[in-house]
């Protein structure tokens, strides 16, 4: 079975009894990395929607009509849709349909070109394209240089900064290349769009998007006996990768596959883990570069950061709930109770936006890129932490960071005392989780870098002295409680489990004791269906060692539940957040290094045969094994910066250079062996 190819068999279904499903679509995708087409029809054909990235709608304030908004429609007419077979192809980035007995081929290609092509060409249908004219939006259409140009714009007093896109088609026969550019391109974006209809050479442009997404999943695979998890995990990688490649505008809450101008949230930036979970996955699959925009609207809002933090008498950086691109205001909201800043009771999100520059860090020690783009900001964000910690009887305490949000912490109706609890909490365990992990990581990044030596010792005592994880009797277990003073316990969402992915606070190292409550906490309320948790609840059970079978069967009930034809999952918790779920929990049942030990398949069913190839761990190792008759084999080590190499022995008897076939000395303590690198060698262990 080709697990990089989908067949969808039937027209997508978004509403039921005439109502609007939760707006994740279901028709087919393709994409580039910034411009997305999604399939859909009307009742007079066929519907391919238009999105790109950095369009957005620049309201500050509440929410309003602002946000990322679509972009328009292309639609073609007398199209028989009662016969209905698209094929997509992950690794070419390519869209094969049969409507009736017409046949027709898309892809977007790398320069922000939608092309396809129409068979037979004795009797073409209309084609024609379609700009929404909600949320106030200037649209124009004209004809220049034998194209059909569309614009569409945002403009005015009351917007922080304008926004434009053009939409120019070419048809040459049977085939057509519509070329898509924002302000944000380029100044002169309507030029900048008829320029690129006019070169796009279309077979030139087929060849180009097959080698991008041919490359792409070279990088790394894995091989699984389930076919339906191996298919959803690689497409789950391609609409990661679909969304991901604009610097300037990482993907909010949807990504690139918008439909119309009214999605939830106006798909902003949440920082409480939305925005960070769809890169749990990306460096454990050696896709490094999908990181490259991360940190783009973080930085952003440093000014503003410095600013937050400032309001609770600290330093350094704090961030509210949510925002959007260039630092757009849908934060400032007057009937919030904490200084008309949507914190919702959280202090946590910028240690949160650390996470995932953190797991770069460790997964590729590329300094100056860490330098560059991410060493000021989880710097100054420990900062806040420094004086908001509160230091007592020798140890630090949070206080006043609420594991969850809450939610009517605003209004004229608001009652203090029915909220008090979370207000006053002391101790949250998510953010405990988060603050050690930024503890430990500066501390580490700065070692490495030769930075801000003045800051070791008070580091060096924060990471000894700061509070353990609260614990309570549920169900007549120790579990973990979600706070020491204010909320013991929620049966929705995954807050609880996050100190331990991806916070990567507890694993197989954190001793008998510590893991037993973790998985007292962990089974006893199953989360495997959480909307909001998934995502990170799946992953931490391959964390702590649960039963494979129990991880396993997760994933098929989440494509059982949640899945639909083109391989995006219908949860509510969010859009593209969810795509991480198979990848990441996969990878960790394959491959665990958080703890500087690579383990291959810790979480495995011995029984079951798999295969990866170059997944990568903590260190800058890209790793390759297998699990064939009950044994480890086929274990390729390849090392990219030179690092000292600790494994979990599996019987090793051997390490062999690949450059030269020389055998290499290790050494081995207890169940783990150690061994030097070079850049750049591959090591084959047995």
């Amino acid at each position: 079975m080709n697990t990089y190819f989908n067949k969808i068999t039937a027209a997508p279904v978004n509403t039921v009894d005439g109502k609007i499903l939760y707006k994740i679509p279901a028709g087919a995708m393709c994409a580039n990395g910034d411009l997305g087409i999604v399939f859909d029809q009307d009742e007079k054909g066929l519907v391919i929607h238009i999105s790109k990235c950095d369009f957005w709608k620049f309201t500050p304030g509440a929410h309003g009509d602002g946000g990322i908004k679509t972009v328009g429609e292309i639609c073609i007419g007398n199209v028989d849709l009662h016969t209905y077979n698209i094929k997509q192809y992950f690794d070419k980035g390519l869209l094969e349909c049969t409507f009736g007995n017409m046949q027709m081929e898309f892809f977007v290609a790398p320069e922000n070109v939608i092309c396809f092509e129409i068979k037979p060409t004795e009797s073409l249908p209309a084609v024609s394209i379609r700009l929404p004219d909600t949320c106030g939006s200037l649209n124009t259409e004209y004809e220049n240089d034998g194209l059909f140009c569309f614009e569409r714009r945002f403009e005015g007093e009351n917007l922080e900064r304008s926004s434009a896109v053009c939409v120019c088609m070419k048809q040459n026969g049977n085939r057509f290349c519509i070329s898509v550019a924002t302000n944000f391109d380029d100044e002169n974006y309507a030029e900048k769009a008829r320029t690129m209809a006019l070169s796009c050479d279309y077979e030139d442009a087929k060849q180009r998007t097959v080698q991008q997404w041919q490359t792409f999943f070279a990088a790394s695979s894995v091989t699984l006996e389930d076919k339906e998890i191996e298919l959803f995990y690689n497409a789950s990688l391609y609409h990661l990768a679909g969304c991901m490649g604009n610097k300037a505008f990482p993907p909010g809450l949807f990504g690139n596959f918008v439909t119309d101008d009214f999605f939830p949230w106006a798909g902003d930036y949440h920082m409480n883990y939305n925005y960070e979970a769809p890169w749990y996955c990306v460096f454990s699959a050696n896709h490094p570069e999908l990181f490259d925009g991360y940190m783009t609207p973080v930085n952003e809002m440093r000014n503003y950061a410095k600013k937050f933090a400032k309001l609770f008498g600290c330093g350094g950086y704090a961030l509210p709930v949510s925002f959007g691109p260039k630092a757009l205001d849908v934060f400032s909201q007057p009937d919030c109770k904490e200084h008309g800043i949507l914190f919702l009771g959280q202090k946590s999100n910028a240690a949160y936006a650390c996470v995932i520059p953190l797991m770069h860090w460790f997964s590729t020690y590329d300094k100056e890129f860490a330098k560059e783009n991410y060493y000021d900001f989880i710097l100054n964000t420990a900062a806040f932490w420094e004086d908001y910690l509160v230091k007592k009887n020798g140890r630090y305490e949070l206080h006043k960071d609420a594991a969850h949000e809450i939610p009517y912490y605003r209004g004229k109706d608001f009652k203090y005392l029915t909220h008090a609890g979370q207000i006053n909490t002391v101790n949250a365990i998510n953010s405990l989780g988060l603050v050690k992990m930024l503890f430990k990581g500066v501390y580490a990044m700065a070692k490495e870098l030769g930075l801000n030596e003045e800051k070791y010792a008070l580091w060096e005592d924060i990471n000894k002295n700061l509070s353990d994880f609260p614990t309570f009797i549920k169900k007549g277990k120790k579990c973990f409680r979600y706070s020491k003073f204010g909320i013991r316990w929620r049966d929705d969402n995954t807050v609880g489990l996050q100190h331990i992915y991806p916070a990567s606070q507890i694993g197989l190292d954190s001793g008998e004791k510590l893991l037993k409550i973790a998985k007292n906490s962990y089974f006893i309320n199953d989360r495997r269906l959480d909307d909001n948790g998934s995502n990170s609840y799946l992953p931490a059970g391959a964390r702590i060692g649960v039963d494979p079978a129990f991880l396993i069967d997760g994933i098929k009930q989440n494509i059982k539940e949640f899945g639909l034809p083109n391989k995006l999952f219908r949860h509510h918790g969010g859009g593209i957040e969810h795509l991480t779920t198979v990848p990441a929990t996969i990878n960790e049942m394959f491959l665990q290094s958080y703890e500087g030990v690579i383990r291959l398949f810790p979480c495995w069913n011995k029984t079951s045969p798999a295969k990866f190839t170059n997944l990568r761990a903590d260190g800058a190792f890209l790793v390759s094994a297998e699990m064939k008759n009950e044994k480890i084999c086929e274990v390729k080590i390849q090392s990219l910066q030179g690092r000292m190499c600790t494994v979990q022995d599996f019987g090793i008897k051997s390490i062999v250079n690949t450059s030269d076939g020389n055998e290499i000395p290790f050494t081995k303590s207890g169940n783990r062996i150690c061994f030097a690198t070079q850049t750049g060698a591959i090591y084959c262990i047995q």
